[in-house]
């Protein structure tokens, strides 16, 4: 079974409708595309459990599930991945699963046109942050989820000290069927980094902020780079022919982890809440998507870093109950 990819193409130009929810997007950054529009999470359900401060959306990922035992429950489904940038130590990361039938209050049965009216939460009486994007709360007078958000929407200094939207890209999807047959035994690929730009000379060792330097700067998320490790080899290897890669969609099958530290036992992944069954592998987020996302390196905190991120999902995708289910997130952590 060929792994299915994610990459981004940072020069092409995305028209902004094929990024609203009507469109079903796969995407990094920008505000979440929601796809139930009336049963959005409550404010509270996307704030750090350490510092309180409103989480960032990092990514969504349209992933529909078109087997006969599902029954058509899964026509529409979309994981939404949400994490903390202001803690470093325990940093807070949230996944909530969306899924709906074909024919459901939202959407129509027919593919969506660009010049069709949009659809958007606030027809079912919704009103969303005008900052971040998520619910807002009546507490804020519908404008606002958070005092956070509010205190950084007045205040221009607070808006250049704290990173409440990422940059916005669309997430292109290919088939990588070499991934799986990647050897311990192959040469490694050399990169050539001769032609890096003024630009690129300023970028920290290790930040994954270049693109050219992709060896070392993966050396160095993978604990310290031992080259002998046979986990961060495969890891090389198996993506050699899309380095570029942010995503890796496997669902049901095994990570792809950088490193022999901080795998999980069984145990270490909590069964579903909600239906009691054991949560499997979805999929990955890597972290090459650190280079698109371009944050700033501050002195004062760690910056944001990691060395996959492992999402695992209920198997049955039981749809009973809450209409965005929390599911779970590992972090095979750089440190």
């Amino acid at each position: 079974m060929s792994v299915m990819l994610g990459t981004i193409d940072e020069h092409s130009i995305t028209e902004s409708f094929s990024l609203t929810s009507r469109f079903f997007p796969s995407k990094v950054g920008g505000k979440p595309a929601w796809l139930d529009l009336k049963h959005i999470p409550e404010a509270s359900e996307l704030a750090c459990l350490k510092c309180n401060i409103p989480l960032v959306f990092l990514c969504q990922l349209y992933a529909p599930i078109d087997e006969p035992k599902f029954r058509g429950s899964c026509f529409h489904r979309t994981l939404y991945v949400f994490y903390c940038n202001e803690c470093k130590d325990g940093r807070t990361f949230s996944v909530f699963r969306s899924q709906l039938r074909k024919t459901n209050e939202y959407y129509s049965d027919e593919p969506a046109e660009p010049d069709d009216s949009d659809i958007t939460p606030a027809m079912w009486g919704i009103q969303l942050c005008k900052v971040c994007g998520c619910k807002s709360s009546m507490e804020f007078e519908n404008v606002y989820c958070s005092l956070h958000h509010k205190n950084i929407d007045l205040n221009r200094e607070l808006k250049d000290k704290f990173i409440v939207v990422l940059p916005e890209y669309i997430i292109n999807e290919e088939s990588d069927e070499s991934s799986e047959n990647a050897s311990l035994n192959s040469e490694d690929d050399e990169s050539d980094c001769s032609e890096n730009s003024d630009e690129a000379a300023h970028i920290p060792k290790g930040s994954l902020q270049d693109m050219d330097g992709l060896d070392e700067a993966l050396l160095e998320m993978a604990y310290g780079g031992d080259k002998d490790d046979e986990y961060f080899e495969k890891f090389k290897k198996s993506i050699s022919s899309v380095p570029e890669q942010i995503i890796r969609y496997n669902r049901l099958e095994s990570p792809l982890w950088i490193c022999t530290k901080r795998i999980p036992e069984i145990n270490d992944i909590p069964s579903c809440q909600y239906c009691g069954k054991q949560r499997s592998f979805e999929f990955q987020i890597m972290p090459q998507i650190l280079y698109y996302l371009k944050l700033p390196e501050s002195s004062t905190k760690e910056s944001f870093n990691f060395g996959i991120l492992a999402v695992y999902t209920c198997p049955e995708s039981c749809d009973a109950g809450e209409k965005y289910k929390k599911e779970f997130l590992w972090e095979q952590s750089p440190l």
